[in-house]
Order: C-alpha cells, then structure tokens, then sequence
C-alpha cells in the first residue's frame, strides 16, 4: 500500500485504525483532501480504486451494546489445516452471527454479543460438532466505552435505515426518518461522540495493492510500554496504529506465557508477505520485547442477524 493509502485510512479511523471505534461517515471528500494532503479528484479516483477493486466494500452501522443491555465479547478459533476456509466462514457466521469478524491466515477472531448462557453454549457445541477447529478459549469481554448519549425512537429508526446498506445514502435515510440531512449529520455526530453509535467498513486484504501485516508485540514485565511504543512508531513511521484492543496474551497457548505482562497491537503496511520473518526478528530484538505474533489479516467482515433482530425488537416496543 502506498503513502496515500496510509494518509486515507488514518484520515478515515481518527481513532486508530481498525478499531472498535471505527470511521467517522460524514466527512466531504473535500475535507478529506485537506487532511491527506492530496486533491479531491485524486482522493475521489482512489476511495473508488477501492471499491470496484474490492478492497472497501461498505459500511456497518451498529449501537453500543450497552443500549441493548448486551455487552461485545471476543472469541479466537485456530482452524484445522486443510479445511476450506470460505466454508469455516460461513460455518461461525451461521453459528454465532458476530458482530464482526476478522481472519488472519488459520485464525479467526470474532467479536460476539452476549447472550444467555445457555444459547452461548448450543452454540459452541454446534461449532464443535463440525470438526473444523477449535476454540481457544471461553468468550471475553471486550473492555468498551459506555454510550453517554440515549438512543431514542427516532435514533433507533435511524440505525435500522443506515443498517440497510452497506454505503448508506444520507438523503434516503433522512426521508425515511424525517429529518433533513443536516440534522441527521448533527445526530450522528452527536451519537458517535457520546460513544452510542459505530461504523465500520469491510475490508478484503486480498483485494489491497501490497500487503498489511499484523503484528502482535508482548512485553515483558517492568516494561517501559510507552517507550517501547515510542520505539516501535520511530523505527516504523508507516505503522497503522498501536492498539490494546483485547488481550493478546489470553489466547496465546501456556507455552508462550512466561514472562509475558502485557501486549499490544499494530498493522504495518510492507511490500509483501515475505518480510513477516525479518519482522520477527527485528522486532524481537527491540527491548521489552518477549514475543512477536506475525499474521497477515485475509479480510474482515461486519454485520449480525442476532443484532438486527434485537433492533427490531427494540423498535417494536418503541425504542
């Protein structure tokens, strides 16, 4: 991926890319150009570059799950070699409709909404009846802001019209709930301050022009962290984010545990998928360093029935 690439998608996730937080939708290609330094026609040709290549194929909207009296849970999977993994896909799609759902080669991390234990548990044992992998461990909780804005009637209208398509039109989702465009851009950004209201693109890896690597990093204990994250931002600019998102060293296996106090993050950008050995290396000789996880993300992938279904029940008993 190239410098323009980078620029775009950190202009696109202000709050680190590929996280929770997700993108901000309302920005005009005009103000996009401003912060990435480029032309609107050339920011224009490129965020089109990535739709008809099949790199960026929309946006999810999805609420807090504090508005659903829920919670977002983790849950990591290794596949059995030799499986076809489109069909492993489809198998935890079917079976535990995620939220959302990222591959990195054999290993697919889902993001769940929690449920009674009970319906947790029929569906693990589905899972496992298929013989196609395994669990790495129980479901987490994913340590995620509260929403500080209530979703109302008219609010929760608004999440089930954008939920329709994965490149909402503002105009149409303002008609159908009745309000003007710019009101509904002011809601939005209302809602997403207050943590009440999410957005997050699908993106396919394979369909990107170079490649992405993901780089797990566990550090040691008496670790200086923010001057190992320093370090690491210093030796590789182009980096992605640095992100705590979950808590890597739980799904590690016992053997890799010792000595591991923490972990952390980031995607970097690299010309192919033959550096990930010199990464390694590399950055296992930053100190602090314990361990290096080196995958490289196939796609990601975003919606839930389970949570259209609570909206849906959420606007029937009016919001």
């Amino acid at each position: 991926m190239d410098s323009l690439d980078i620029r775009l998608l950190r202009a696109l996730f202000p709050g680190g890319v590929f996280a929770l937080s997700g993108v901000d939708p309302r920005p005009s290609m005009q103000k996009l150009a401003r912060v990435v330094g480029a032309s609107r026609v050339t920011v224009r040709r490129r965020l089109t570059r990535w739709k008809e290549g099949g790199f960026w194929k929309g946006l999810v909207t999805f609420p807090n799950p504090d508005a659903l009296a829920s919670s977002f849970l983790m849950q990591s999977f290794t596949l059995r070699h030799g499986h076809d993994l489109g069909r492993i896909e489809r198998s935890l799609v079917d079976i535990f409709e995620p939220v959302f759902l990222f591959q990195t080669e054999q290993v697919f991390n889902t993001v769940l909404l929690a449920e009674p234990r009970e319906a947790s548990e029929r569906r693990q044992r589905a899972f496992r009846a298929t013989g196609v992998g395994r669990a790495n461990g129980p479901p987490f909780d994913i340590a995620f802001p509260q929403s500080t804005v209530r979703l109302g009637p008219r609010d929760w209208r608004i999440l089930r019209a954008l939920r329709k398509s994965p490149d909402p039109d503002w105009v149409a989702v303002a008609s159908e709930v009745g309000v003007t465009v710019r009101g509904l851009e002011r809601r939005i950004g209302r809602l997403r301050a207050g943590n009440a209201l999410f957005f997050f693109p699908e993106l396919d890896f394979r369909r990107s022009h170079g490649s992405v690597t993901w780089v797990g990093v566990l550090f040691g204990t008496g670790t200086d962290t923010k001057r190992l994250e320093k370090e690491l931002a210093r030796r590789y600019p182009d980096l992605l984010e640095i992100e705590p998102i979950f808590p890597i060293e739980l799904l590690l296996p016992p053997s890799l545990r010792s000595g591991v106090a923490g972990s952390f993050s980031f995607f970097l950008p690299v010309p192919s998928a033959s550096t990930g050995d010199q990464l390694r290396r590399d950055i296992g000789a930053v100190p602090g360093v314990a361990e290096v996880l080196v995958g490289f993300p196939t796609h990601n992938s975003t919606g839930s029935r389970m949570l259209d279904h609570r909206i849906q029940a959420v606007l029937e008993v009016g919001g």
